[in-house]
């Protein structure tokens, strides 16, 4: 997967200044994102120590793709003989990288966990839907009381047993009372929501609030069913 992630990059950083600025956000997603996602709901709650890497490597491309290059690379041309003497020697500011959570928010990029939580969700409520894959949906209890309620089983690391975590976490909040609900209209708000929490505590330093559920908040929606 980091292989596949930092060739994208090298490749997006080749060929953005070939690009038009506004065909870079297609881009991101098109070579970056595609990789970063496929799977997501699977593998993407795994140990941090797994996942480090993987984060790593999209904030990175952000910088590549959306950061100031000028700015960056004008760093490295300054002589120090042409800096005044008390800015010769250089600290830690000359080497701190760009903040990047700007970035994701110009652009309105998921970050790597909330792009698991909203691809889970998604996955959870077209089976349901749907009723396909049948293989899927029959692993999930449903209240007699409620169909939108899921019976939660014993804790597992399983795809079913988190998957129903972040439903149960999340649908009450999107007020989703049956089936009938558009997907479209649950993919946008969603997104919106997460965007929203992504960026709700901290301008430019990540907290472990951008990515908790339980915060989660849906603005409210007349035409939230067909």
């Amino acid at each position: 997967m980091n292989i596949k992630l930092n060739y994208a990059s090298a490749t997006l950083n080749r060929i953005r200044d070939s690009v038009p600025k506004e065909l870079h956000k297609d881009l991101y997603h098109t070579l970056f994102e595609s990789h970063l996602t496929y799977c997501i709901s699977v593998w993407g709650d795994a140990a941090l120590f797994r996942t480090a890497s993987i984060w790593l490597s999209q904030k990175h491309c952000v910088r590549v793709l959306f950061g100031d290059k000028e700015a960056y690379l004008n760093k490295f041309l300054t002589c120090a003989r042409t800096r005044e003497f008390d800015s010769q020697a250089l600290d830690h500011t000359f080497f701190q990288l760009e903040h990047c959570k700007p970035l994701f928010k110009q652009q309105n990029i998921l970050a790597f966990k909330n792009l698991y939580t909203y691809h889970t969700f998604m996955e959870v409520f077209k089976i349901l839907k749907l009723r396909c894959p049948a293989s899927l949906q029959q692993h999930y209890q449903s209240s007699s009381r409620k169909e939108t309620t899921i019976i939660s089983q014993l804790p597992s690391n399983d795809f079913i047993s988190r998957s129903t975590k972040i439903w149960s976490t999340i649908a009450p909040k999107l007020k989703l009372f049956d089936y009938s609900y558009k997907i479209s209209l649950a993919k946008s708000r969603l997104k919106k929501a997460l965007l929203k929490l992504q960026h709700a505590y901290n301008d430019s330093a990540w907290t472990t609030s951008d990515y908790d559920i339980m915060q989660l908040s849906f603005e409210n929606n007349p035409l939230q069913q067909i």
